[in-house]
């Protein structure tokens, strides 16, 4: 069976997206050249799970069904921009999401080893929960984008996750293509 390319995300409520995308519009530089994410592709990485077995997938995901109903649903809300890994060299451009509570955090840790016993390599660096907007190819010598993208400030907007997806990624010349898995509902309290 040929592996799929796939990663675990929280997704964006559509006026948190139509905000971001307000947001980025606005600060576009036509000089240099960022691949901005889509409005619909945008959402918070949790994890990259990069090749996937897709004979695997129904047997993971009841595993990772049982442990996203284990947890409540959370708030998160919007932070400041940020670039990484830094303003000399930047190559992706995001707004930050904050957790409102250390569920996100908790969640991130037991998720972290569920995916550890099924094989996924896990990253055990601080999680900075972000938004991408954009993949840096080339910033112009002239161009002030950089530092207006970190002075831009961002409305105080909070949401609340109630959903993990699973999304399985094809790159394409035109930018990914995101076709949706599976949906995991976190614990809401009341029926599921």
């Amino acid at each position: 069976m040929i592996p799929i390319r796939t990663f675990l995300a929280l997704p964006l409520p559509k006026e948190i997206k139509g905000y971001l995308f307000t947001l980025a519009s606005q600060i576009k530089n036509p000089q240099d050249k960022i691949n901005w994410v889509k409005r619909t592709n945008l959402h918070i990485t949790l994890h990259f799970l990069g090749d996937t077995n897709p004979e695997q997938i129904e047997e993971q995901a009841r595993g990772l069904e049982a442990l996203v109903g284990s947890f409540p649903a959370f708030d998160l809300g919007l932070m400041d921009t940020g670039i990484f890994p830094h303003a000399n060299d930047p190559k992706v451009v995001w707004v930050g999401a904050a957790p409102y509570d250390t569920t996100l955090v908790s969640f991130k840790k037991s998720l972290n080893e569920y995916l550890k016993q099924h094989g996924y390599p896990v990253d055990y660096r601080k999680f900075q929960p972000h938004i991408t907007l954009g993949r840096v190819k080339t910033i112009s010598r002239n161009s002030k984008f950089i530092h207006d993208f970190l002075l831009e400030e961002v409305d105080d907007l909070n949401f609340e996750i109630q959903e993990l997806k699973w999304l399985k990624s094809t790159l394409t010349s035109s930018g990914a293509i995101y076709e949706e898995i599976k949906t995991f509902k976190f614990n809401t309290g009341g029926q599921r």
